[in-house]
């Protein structure tokens, strides 16, 4: 494998640890907050200027409005709607299952979205039908779920 590759799953798995630390700090602010959306819109609102930020440093408009306007509406409202729905059930479900019951969970439906996005090749994923392979990697995942739930 190429360094390049290293690094992309090095940014992977550190993307990952993210994914398992922001339903705890967002747990805890909505316990703050006595809200759990309260606290989903602080996180898209900071989400939302540092990426402002990143875009002005880098010397890119944060969108392009004449491109949106001809996208199709599931395509401008799709990935916020699915955001905001996975960060607000992060921040009201893992505190109370825990980070590893979680994640993996979430994995495993992950894995079961993933596998039919890929055979059926939709929202814009190459086709990639289920093989045996396929099948016995996500079995091997939803072992690793119910080791990882069981208490």
């Amino acid at each position: 494998m190429s360094w390049t590759t290293w690094i992309a799953f090095a940014g992977a798995m550190v993307a990952g640890a993210m994914v398992a630390i922001q339903p705890g700090i967002n747990g805890q602010l909505s316990k703050r907050l006595d809200s759990p959306f309260q606290a989903a819109v602080v996180s898209f609102t900071v989400g939302l200027l540092t990426l402002t930020v990143i875009c002005l440093v880098r010397g890119v408009a944060p969108y392009k409005l004449s491109a949106l306007r001809s996208a199709p509406v599931w395509q401008v409202l799709g990935g916020g709607l699915v955001g905001s729905v996975f960060v607000t059930t992060a921040l009201t479900v893992a505190p109370r299952i825990g980070a590893a019951s979680w994640i993996a969970l979430a994995l495993a439906g992950q894995i079961i979205a993933s596998l039919m996005l890929d055979h059926f090749g939709l929202i814009g994923f190459a086709k990639q039908p289920i093989n045996l392979y396929r099948v016995l990697g996500a079995l091997l995942v939803f072992a690793g779920v119910l080791l990882v739930s069981r208490n």
